[in-house]
């Protein structure tokens, strides 16, 4: 499996800084579509769904809002049997990892990690792969 360096656009959209944003930028990345336009609607949503207590999701976003902005693209959640690793994902096509051992998500593209930096591997695991809660893929 590959590691390409990919900020999901958040730059060119003028967000500075690091944020915690692996949510917002793995979705962007998979879903082919432009970060600021994910990290709006995603804000919407999280807003609606907390009463507006949570106004954003510049650090991070909760799984249920994720979900149904996924759901609602054609996107649909595959649980992984206990103990399945990042490494173990199909080799082509475009998924959204969730993985357990940082609680960090990151797009997967014809087995090409995407993401700001290394999240294939941790010193956690037997294997050394990261591994996953579940993962996303396209229904269509």
């Amino acid at each position: 499996m590959k590691l390409t360096i990919n900020d999901g656009g958040r730059k060119d959209a003028g967000y500075r800084g690091r944020g915690g944003d692996c949510v917002t930028r793995a979705i962007a990345i998979a879903t082919d579509t432009p970060y600021r336009r994910v990290r709006l609607e995603m804000t919407e949503m999280v807003k609606e769904a907390t009463g507006g207590i949570v106004r954003g999701v510049a650090n991070g976003c909760v799984t249920p809002v994720a979900h149904a902005y996924l759901t609602a693209r054609g996107w649909e959640a595959v649980p992984t049997p206990k103990g399945m690793y990042l490494n173990e994902l199909p080799c082509s096509g475009r998924f959204i990892a969730c993985m357990t051992t940082k609680r960090h998500w990151a797009a997967v593209i014809n087995n090409t990690v995407n993401d700001t930096g290394e999240s294939r591997y941790t010193r956690r695991t037997k294997t050394g792969w990261m591994k996953l809660h579940g993962y996303y893929r396209q229904t269509v």
